[in-house]
């Protein structure tokens, strides 16, 4: 990086931080005012007893179908959940923010740093050279006027450095809210719901999906049938949450209703 690159983005920063002073952060849990504090001293140890023991979710208790995996940060309960919808219904889109650092820190093993009070990004883990692109679910189309998935995955690409393809599926028709739908519902609402875009470009590619919770799995992998129609070799899903949810698998891996 020559000295003018490095002093347009000292400037960045230095603008950055005068707004946060202006409009300090609010801890994504609870709404308080942590200003330039690393993380909210009421909501840690509450997150930590949330955090799933193992990240990487179970095929025998999600839908993966031709996901290559998943794996989620917290269970969705509590303050967790309270952050995602804040986000989704309260229009706190800044959250984003916060918790895509903490999926890129908890998944990806990304670390961050202080410069005049904001936390930036140090390195990327190796293990981002496990994937090759980045996609975000798509709106749901209810009304929200921006994607909560799509802000995770911009944070997410700006700490790993990973590129993003914002765009890369559509939304083919409207679904019904995935909230509590019992799973054959929730795979019959979302079958065939997503395609590749126009300007989808992911073939050959190791995608990393991005969502903000991971339920029943079935919108992931309806997601991954979709890109992996366009030519990707492989698709990974990671969300900020999970619900432990039980699908209903015989040993065939067949569903059983």
């Amino acid at each position: 990086m020559n000295k003018a690159d490095e002093a347009r983005i000292n400037r960045k920063i230095l603008r950055r931080a005068v707004l946060e002073w202006i409009f300090p952060r609010r801890c994504p849990f609870c709404s308080k005012v942590i200003g330039f504090l690393p993380e909210c001293e009421d909501c840690k140890e509450k997150c930590q007893a949330l955090e799933l023991r193992d990240a990487s979710l179970d095929p025998e208790t999600h839908y993966f179908k031709r996901l290559s995996g998943a794996a989620a940060v917290y269970r969705y309960k509590d303050g967790v959940r309270d952050a995602v919808l804040g986000m989704k219904y309260h229009g706190r889109r800044w959250y984003a923010r916060d918790l895509g650092e903490i999926i890129a820190k908890t998944l990806l093993g990304c670390t961050f740093y202080s410069k005049y009070g904001i936390i930036l990004p140090e390195r990327a883990s190796a293990g981002t050279d496990l994937w090759d692109v980045i996609v975000p679910v798509p709106k749901s189309g209810w009304g929200r006027g921006y994607n909560v998935p799509s802000l995770l995955a911009q944070t997410i690409a700006w700490a790993t450095d990973l590129p993003i393809q914002e765009d890369a599926l559509k939304r083919t028709r409207s679904i019904c809210p995935q909230a509590g739908l019992p799973l054959k519902q929730r795979l019959e609402n979302v079958e065939d719901a997503f395609a590749p875009s126009d300007v989808c470009a992911v073939e050959g590619m190791r995608v990393l999906l991005i969502d903000d919770v991971i339920t029943t799995g079935a919108t992931a992998a309806a997601c991954a049938e979709a890109l992996l129609s366009a030519g990707a070799a492989s698709v990974y899903a990671i969300a900020l949450a999970s619900s432990q949810w039980q699908t209903e698998y015989n040993k065939e891996d067949e569903l059983v209703f």
